[in-house]
């Protein structure tokens, strides 16, 4: 079951680090060790596809806001006895307490491919740095097929094996998908050692007029929904890749 935890925390007006991901991507960890260590050390080994994501830190007036999603639902009771015992993020020099509860969203797999729309124009808003490994090479553009694979390869590692999305979809996914428009820029994620570009915007994709058959647009658009809890490209754990659907092509989105 996927569930998404966002966090509101009081900074108390100490100056922040410009990246504070690595901290953020600390405290899961923490909080998922005292709740379980060996579910920890487990979660910490795994390759992809992970199991979690974790956003960046977002300051919104005198709060600080940053999320983490859940793509297994056994991670979800260790993770909140250790939130409880532990009710404030540590930031290099700063510790910032919990403001108010965290917000917590879920819905199951089933839910999610059951409410599937029947839509042939999907909007996604790319929030932080979106990109992928393809072919050994590092690639920053929403290409439809590198997106939505990107989301079976999760679907298919943690959902129910019966709600599995067939090879035979991504071959339609190829043939019938395309960019309708798009509003993006480039924007760098830094670590440690090193920068990496991403994409950051709205982008509309389409089911094209030639497409073989209409079978593949309900998996599609459960693929949609899912991104809010799966993060997009690679780097989802270290806050790359944050993803929404939205429901229509709005030139205010891109203000936002």
């Amino acid at each position: 079951m996927p569930f998404s935890l966002t966090f509101t925390l009081d900074p108390r007006g100490q100056t922040l680090p410009d990246n504070a991901i690595p901290a953020l991507h600390a405290t899961f960890f923490q909080w998922l060790e005292r709740g379980d260590a060996e579910l920890a050390r487990r979660v910490h080994e795994v390759s992809d596809p992970k199991p979690y994501t974790v956003s960046p830190l977002t300051l919104a007036g005198d709060s600080a806001h940053f999320r983490i999603t859940l793509l297994d639902d056994a991670l979800y009771a260790p993770l909140a006895r250790g939130i409880a015992s532990q009710r404030a993020v540590r930031v290099l020099w700063a510790t910032l307490p919990f403001a108010d509860e965290p917000r917590i969203e879920q819905r199951t797999y089933a839910q999610i491919a059951q409410d599937a729309r029947e839509d042939v124009d999907i909007v996604l808003r790319f929030e932080s740095p979106t990109s992928f490994r393809s072919r050994e090479m590092h690639y920053p553009l929403p290409d439809p097929i590198l997106v939505f694979e990107s989301y079976r390869a999760r679907w298919n590692a943690f959902a129910p094996e019966s709600l599995h999305i067939a090879e035979a979809w991504a071959e339609w996914l190829a043939r019938s998908v395309a960019v309708a428009r798009f509003e993006l820029h480039s924007q760098v994620m830094s670590f440690k050692d090193y920068a990496q570009i991403g994409c950051v915007g709205v982008v509309q994709y389409r089911v094209v007029a030639r497409a073989p058959n209409r079978e593949g647009i309900a998996p599609l658009n459960a693929l949609a929904e899912y991104a809010y809890f799966c993060g997009t490209g690679h780097k989802t754990t270290q806050g790359c890749g944050q993803t929404r659907r939205v429901d229509r092509w709005n030139t205010e989105l891109f203000n936002r």
